[in-house]
């Protein structure tokens, strides 16, 4: 990870604490910002109770609205779709000049916000340790890291073996010991 692709945790923002809507309609409290690159992201913990939301996720502060306040990027998804679509045409030699002057127009205007928000689930990820809390946010799994690096061997963490809690507890696993890939885990961060 480059020096500008570290988080650096910001102590005070006039974000913390605030309800806010992110893209997808998830209401959520800002409760953490980092410092990634040129891009601020938000940790949140969902405002709507649900046993179908992950209560824990990241988002860059231009893709959140504030109360009476719209997102400073609302169009982010709509030309994420498109830079899919005009990458297409790129890869296969289908584009025209001008389509592959705005995919990589597009894709540069994109890239800092997936980097933000990748380097800093790796930072965090990285600082895992046995006993802490982590989600799993595809399956809204919780549970407690038993060891963050069984595959020592590997040049980043990829899967932790973890404990879920008795909720998330299946057959397949009657003692809840699974391992899990890191890309799908989240630490709590003591906020849960």
């Amino acid at each position: 990870m480059t020096d500008d692709c570290v988080p650096v945790p910001l102590a005070e923002s006039d974000w913390l604490d605030r309800t806010v809507t992110d893209l997808d309609g998830r209401r959520g409290v800002v409760r953490r910002v980092y410092q990634v690159g040129a891009v601020q992201v938000a940790i949140l913990t969902t405002a709507d109770q649900s046993p179908d939301l992950c209560p824990i996720w990241d988002m860059p502060l231009d893709l959140l609205a504030r109360e009476g306040q719209k997102a400073a990027f609302p169009a982010y998804r709509q030309q994420v779709s498109e830079v899919g679509r005009l990458e297409f045409l790129v890869l296969y030699g289908k584009a025209s000049e001008a389509e592959t002057s705005r995919y990589r127009s597009m894709r540069d205007r994109l890239a800092p916000y997936s980097q933000a928000q990748s380097s800093l689930h790796v930072a965090l990820i990285g600082q895992i340790q046995a006993g802490d809390r982590v989600v799993d946010y595809l399956q809204n799994w919780h549970g407690t890291v038993l060891n963050p690096d069984p595959l020592p061997e590997m040049p980043f963490r990829h899967t932790m073996t973890v404990r879920l809690d008795e909720a998330h507890r299946e057959e397949r696993w009657p003692d809840g010991i699974v391992d899990l890939f890191t890309v799908t885990l989240y630490p709590t961060l003591g906020l849960l």
